[in-house]
């Protein structure tokens, strides 16, 4: 036993002079770090991120023309010891995260953080443009593995058929105890790129148009090359899973109107065959720059309690996520008229010169009474009968958490239960319920979060 701890003694300090000798050659062969021109840069620009005189950035480069510079252009930037490599610019991924980049960049926290003058984490949410230092040894190119719970690193290390103390160097731990279960570590000698903060069992996790946008319908999709169970949750709202085809997961999440612009969590949650794991990323929600109205209706329609008790009897109904996908490729007019819009979705509104509040979670179409209502999809029917705000009311579940409502119609012609194809007549425009008007109202939601439908008439969603 006392062997063993003499030969682990003997190996990690032969491993710490391996690694003291190789920085000190690298620190003394380094001729300072090289930038690559971005689109944008200027000569003042670059100069200005990496506080060097615009004259020494000419004189290091050789430069005769300052008015000249071309993307991809490598520049040496004079002065600079405290980083060595290539310098690039690349944007944060689905997947990826602060600790989890700095492991794959081989950066410390201070090199990070001055390369990027982030003050938090937080700051480095989905899309944000992060400066790294590439051709360094970094592990770009290494297996992402899930420390699984109850664990120990030297069983991971023997599993990986690594050096614990390379593990603990590699992955800038202070010792092998401080590796938790759920840790994403890198180990060498593999071929596996992807998020930095998820397991080489997924190979890429993306966000489709239109994006984390407020009303909009986000599409995220993930690859594996595993069998694997994902959920996860964002703005409040857990993320339902299904399998678009072998190894791609996608979930259709909506981004609701009253979350606003600004920073929220993505979590993202999951088990493969080796661990359970889970990682949360800081997203940019975008506004949608929707606009107001004013309508006028019957003083009683604008009950408060009303509007309320009608609002959770259909979220209820719309949260509803059924297995099966009904539909495929772009979805068709519900309406002979869809380009006379009436009133837009994600507009607030004034009833009878009050006050704003709330918001449009439809479109209207105009036409007269009577004028034909389609399937644009096909689709269930799990609710057809008469409310009092929206009127008479027909709901179809598309599937997969996709499902599109139907209201003041003057007649409803179909019934719950009922299975419907794109174009299939299902009901009359109409002027039942709080309207101003014949028309027909028409809303999306997207795993119970109301949505843009005019987004599925122009794009295909998976």
């Amino acid at each position: 036993m006392h062997w063993n701890r003499s030969k682990q003694v003997i190996l990690v300090a032969i491993l710490l002079f391996i690694s003291t000798t190789q920085a000190a050659a690298q620190e003394g062969d380094s001729l300072g770090p090289t930038y690559l021109v971005q689109p944008g840069d200027t000569l003042s620009s670059i100069a200005l991120r990496f506080d060097i005189a615009v004259a020494e950035l000419i004189s290091e480069n050789g430069i005769n023309n300052p008015d000249a510079l071309n993307v991809g252009d490598p520049l040496r930037l004079p002065g600079i010891d405290w980083i060595d490599g290539t310098l690039i610019l690349d944007d944060v991924q689905l997947g990826d995260s602060y600790l989890g980049l700095r492991r794959q960049y081989w950066l410390d926290q201070a090199s990070f953080v001055r390369l990027n003058r982030i003050t938090s984490p937080n700051q480095l949410y989905y899309g944000f443009s992060a400066l790294l230092a590439s051709e360094r040894g970094e592990n770009t190119d290494s297996a992402r593995s899930v420390l699984a719970h109850g664990q120990s690193l030297l069983e991971l290390a023997i599993a990986s058929g690594e050096n614990p103390w390379s593990l603990v160097s590699q992955n800038q731990l202070i010792g092998t105890w401080e590796a938790l279960g759920g840790d994403i570590l890198f180990t060498p000698r593999s071929d596996q790129s992807g998020p930095s903060n998820l397991p080489s069992s997924i190979e890429n996790v993306s966000i489709e148009n239109p994006g984390f946008v407020t009303g909009k319908t986000a599409v995220i999709r993930v690859q594996s090359n595993a069998s694997l169970e994902l959920s996860g949750n964002l703005i409040d709202h857990e993320l339902n899973f299904f399998e678009e085809s072998d190894g791609v997961q996608v979930t259709l999440q909506g981004i609701s109107l009253s979350s606003g612009e600004g920073n929220y969590t993505l979590t993202l949650t999951g088990q493969d065959e080796n661990a359970f794991f889970s990682t949360q990323q800081v997203i940019r929600v975008d506004g949608g720059n929707y606009q107001r109205e004013t309508l006028t209706v019957d003083e009683s329609l604008l009950n408060p309690e009303l509007s309320a008790r009608e609002q959770v009897q259909l979220l209820e109904i719309a949260n509803h996520a059924s297995p099966e996908k009904l539909w495929t490729g772009f979805w068709g007019a519900p309406h002979p008229y869809i380009d006379v819009i009436n009133s837009e979705f994600g507009i607030s509104r004034s009833y009878n010169q009050g006050s704003y509040f709330g918001y449009h979670f439809g479109v209207d179409f105009g036409g007269g009474t009577g004028v034909e209502i389609w399937a644009p999809a096909p689709g269930t029917v799990i609710f057809a009968e008469l409310v009092e705000l929206r009127g008479n009311l027909t709901i179809l579940d598309h599937g997969w958490g996709i499902v599109s409502m139907y209201a003041h119609q003057s007649e409803i012609l179909v019934s719950v239960g009922d299975s419907v194809q794109s174009g299939q007549l299902i009901g009359r425009v109409g002027n039942t319920g709080r309207s101003s008007g014949a028309h027909l109202h028409w809303e999306i939601w997207a795993n119970g979060v109301a949505v843009e439908p005019l987004d599925w008439i122009n794009l295909v969603f998976p």
